[in-house]
């Protein structure tokens, strides 16, 4: 199925409230060409997909994207998943952390890996990994699953993972930088780098 069959099934949640401890500052902030990380997913999610942003409020973000905290403040990725999906109106939601600017390109690939037998597409990294924090979901599914826990505060992704169904798709190595992960201020610099030999640099056709 196509993503413009699947855009009125789709919501595309971004989370950008870790510690970004190992970073230093906030990762959502930092520049990768003349972009910070959180436009650059922004601006890959296809023109007409609803955003939810979980995280601080920012002056910039635009009246369509739906912006919430999880509470606790920093109680993890769980709890920010747990915040988001109940804002979440659609069928599907495609999940990324602020880290992953390019995660939003994968989003064809991963709709055209869903099955009528899974909740969630993982993809798998060049390591072996497989990234749920670049990963779709059934919502009716991960509103269960969250619901299961008796607190979602420092809660694993792991553990929500294994309540569900999962495919996992490797991803190749010419898509390889679709799964570039900024956990700290060397992988910053390495991705500026591979940023300006980009030729062109990587966008969506069907971009905001």
């Amino acid at each position: 199925m196509s993503l413009l069959q699947m855009d009125n099934s789709l919501t595309v949640m971004i989370l950008t409230g870790g510690t970004s401890k190992r970073f230093g500052s906030d990762k959502s902030e930092a520049m990768l060409g003349d972009r910070a990380l959180i436009d650059h997913l922004i601006e890959e999610i296809p023109a007409g997909v609803p955003i939810v942003i979980v995280g601080p409020p920012r002056d910039s973000y635009g009246a369509q994207i739906q912006v919430v905290q999880e509470s606790p403040a920093q109680g993890g990725p769980v709890a920010a998943i747990a915040a988001g999906v109940a804002l979440v109106q659609t069928k599907l939601v495609a999940i990324f952390a602020t880290d992953m600017p390019y995660g939003p390109l994968l989003i064809p690939q991963l709709i055209d890996s869903l099955h009528a037998e899974c909740d969630a597409v993982l993809p798998v990294d060049a390591e072996g990994y497989a990234q749920p924090l670049s990963a779709l979901y059934r919502v009716d599914a991960l509103l269960l699953a969250v619901s299961a826990f008796a607190t979602v505060n420092g809660e694993s992704m792991r553990n929500l993972v294994a309540s569900l169904k999962v495919v996992k798709i490797p991803i190749d190595k010419s898509s390889a930088h679709l799964l570039l992960d900024i956990d700290t201020q060397a992988d910053l610099t390495e991705a500026v780098s591979s940023y300006k030999g980009m030729n062109p640099p990587l966008t969506s056709e069907e971009g905001r």
